[in-house]
């Protein structure tokens, strides 16, 4: 008779640390189908449709032999992406405008941020540079 069981497949009564692990698996993953869901639910809910809230930073200058170029970081911190981003770079001296250039990213998505530079005949080190964020389309 103890042959028939196992030719059937039927193995007698299951051991307690099987259905304990069985337990815990089957929670591992409902906790996670849970919190995949919750995420879900979060991203839809949260204030979204802002536009691209673009800021720039200007990184390293790297001379060369026919001027400056100073690298660019734009920065999308909006729910928008910014396409054409153009940005404008000018270059102070109190009041007046030594220089200006401008270079455009083609495309910043929303949360992320990418790197360009604009080109100087003079050395920005020695004048004020203000960076401007002068327009994008959206996609």
């Amino acid at each position: 008779m103890a042959e028939k069981r196992r030719k059937s497949g039927d193995q007698g009564p299951e051991s307690p640390a099987k259905r304990r692990l069985e337990a815990i698996a089957a929670s591992i993953g409902a906790i996670l189908a849970l919190a995949t869901l919750g995420i879900i639910v979060w991203d839809g809910i949260r204030d979204e449709g802002r536009p691209a809230l673009v800021t720039l930073t200007a990184g390293a200058v790297t001379e060369h032999e026919s001027g400056y170029v100073v690298e660019v970081v734009a920065r999308n911190s909006g729910d928008a992406t910014a396409a054409a981003l153009l940005v404008e770079g000018s270059l102070r001296q109190g009041d007046q405008v030594i220089e200006t250039s401008e270079t455009t990213f083609d495309y910043v998505p929303s949360r992320s941020q990418r790197e360009g530079g604009l080109a100087f005949a003079a050395d920005p080190r020695s004048h004020t540079l203000t960076l401007q964020a002068k327009g994008y389309i959206e996609p």
